[in-house]
């Protein structure tokens, strides 16, 4: 049985969790976004097409070295740190196995796909950083588990403000993607030696390989196979655009889908804290799994609805600022499609948290994975070569296919969920945020299209509104406004920490 755990102390477990990730994801987003400012625009959206694809298959590769453990580890650990201990060090020799096997795969893929040399030589150097990442992203699920997230939050920052400077620099002197491409692998490396480091003094790796994890690849193999399928329905559309289109209408859809990923770590932060939360909460009798599971949810309707509502009113200026509209103008419809499928992809992340932390249904969700595929490629396969026909812009239709594979999703993980689990969610939760926004979209609107006001400007003015429309809604209680305090002192402390 699981200890008594009370919602004030999950509260504020996922309060300071999520305020030292944020306090590193805002060093990181600077970082991110001055990464995206140069990017196409020294590349071209041709050169920066050939290295989206490689960045999509260099995703794919990973899930396969991963093998679920992205989500079993943090699991295993948070329920016991001992045994969890054991299954890191089995499961880091497990992924230099499946890198070796996993880069063979993919390099015939690649050479079947008739990839040109450029990209084949991109895919070989991103394959390169796979390995240290493969590591990474072990130590850093043991560190989720025990959560403890500041380490890997170091390490992220080191990797990614120097993978931001020295590939600008780079792209200055005339450097292409391969240059920025190798940058990123030594990025990723700089990474994998911080949290080695910093792990030193918090789990022993014995370098030896368990025998006994062989009993757990049966409980793991739903966790590596939902991992694998999400990434192959949310990556694949690059490679069909690729094999449909050309490398430019790759390069615009890829302009516009590296700004979607960036907005993307916001639940993906959250869903680091509360999925070991859901984990301990599994066989909970007290109800705060079912008030973590309501609130969590509420959480990412506040955050997503607003988000989907400003990047849709403000795709143009974001593509122009980042960008730019001569050469990534078909990126603008293709991100207000995006802008649709935030909220849906928001509340999956938290849906599927739940489905596999505390409710145990790895298998079906796995499966729901599965179907995702075929719908997306399906849909992909038709709406790409009739978009690209008829508007000259193939992307378009992947990004719809994106939607309509999300709503999918949504839709399976509310079938699965156990109906406990929502009997505290409130109309209330949704019904605010949305009049929230519709407070704060009339002004905005009147400033952005009818006003000269410079378009960051008024985007900083819809955050101002928005906050203040949640308040006068009567949105939060009096335990949520104590969270609140809580995470913000939390994120000051820690951010004075990251800056120092």
């Amino acid at each position: 049985m699981a200890e008594k755990t009370t919602n004030s102390e999950i509260g504020k477990s996922i309060a300071q969790n999520v305020s030292v990730m944020m306090g590193a994801q805002i060093v990181t987003w600077g970082s991110s976004f001055l990464l995206l400012y140069f990017l196409p625009r020294y590349l071209g959206s041709e050169d920066f097409g050939r290295l989206y694809l490689a960045l999509s298959i260099k995703m794919m590769l990973g899930l396969l070295i991963d093998f679920g453990g992205n989500y079993l580890i943090p699991k295993e650990v948070a329920r016991s740190q001992a045994k969890g201990a054991k299954i890191l060090s089995s499961y880091i020799m497990l992924r230099i196995f499946l890198w070796i096997l996993s880069i063979g795969i993919i390099l015939l893929l690649s050479d079947l796909l008739g990839y040109s040399e450029h990209v084949h030589l991109l895919i070989i150097i991103l394959a390169v950083a796979k390995l240290w990442e493969g590591g990474t992203t072990a130590l850093s699920a043991f560190f989720e588990g025990i959560e403890k997230m500041e380490y890997p939050s170091i390490g992220k920052i080191v990797e990614r403000v120097f993978v931001a400077f020295v590939a600008v620099g780079a792209l200055l002197l005339g450097a292409d993607s391969i240059g920025v491409a190798i940058v990123m692998t030594v990025g990723a490396l700089l990474n994998l030696i911080v949290i080695y480091w910093f792990s030193r003094g918090v789990v022993r790796l014995r370098y030896t390989f368990d025998t006994k994890i062989f009993s757990l690849f049966h409980s793991g193999m739903p966790f590596f196979l939902f991992s694998l399928f999400s990434v192959i329905y949310y990556r694949i559309d690059a490679m069909m655009l690729a094999s449909l289109t050309t490398d430019q209408v790759t390069g615009w859809y890829g302009g516009a889908f590296r700004f979607f990923d960036i907005i993307m770590v916001l639940p993906l932060l959250y869903k680091t804290a509360i999925f070991p939360v859901f984990s301990k909460l599994w066989d909970n009798e007290d109800g705060v799994l079912e008030n973590t599971v309501s609130h969590s949810l509420r959480l990412m309707i506040i955050l997503g609805i607003p988000t989907a509502t400003v990047i849709f009113l403000f795709a143009e200026p974001i593509i122009h600022f980042f960008m730019g509209l001569g050469e990534f103008g078909p990126s603008v419809l293709v991100l207000q499609i995006f802008a649709l499928s935030i909220p849906i992809i928001y509340v999956d992340i938290i849906l599927g948290s739940a489905l596999m932390g505390a409710a145990n249904r790895q298998r079906a969700w796995a499966i729901t994975g599965l179907f995702a595929i075929f719908i997306n490629v399906g849909i992909n396969y038709v709406l790409i070569p009739y978009t690209q026909t008829t508007y000259g812009n193939g992307g378009l239709g992947a990004a719809v296919a994106t939607l309509i594979t999300e709503i999918f999703v949504m839709g399976s993980a509310f079938i699965l969920l156990p109906k406990s689990y929502l009997q505290n969610f409130k109309s209330s939760y949704i019904f605010k945020p949305a009049a929230a926004t519709l407070i704060t979209a009339i002004p905005v609107i009147v400033l952005l299209f009818y006003s000269s006001l410079y378009w960051m400007l008024t985007l900083i003015i819809s955050g101002v509104i928005y906050i203040s429309a949640l308040f006068l809604l009567k949105t939060f209680d009096n335990k949520e406004l104590e969270l609140i305090k809580v995470f913000i002192s939390a994120s000051q402390k820690k951010l004075s920490l990251f800056t120092k």
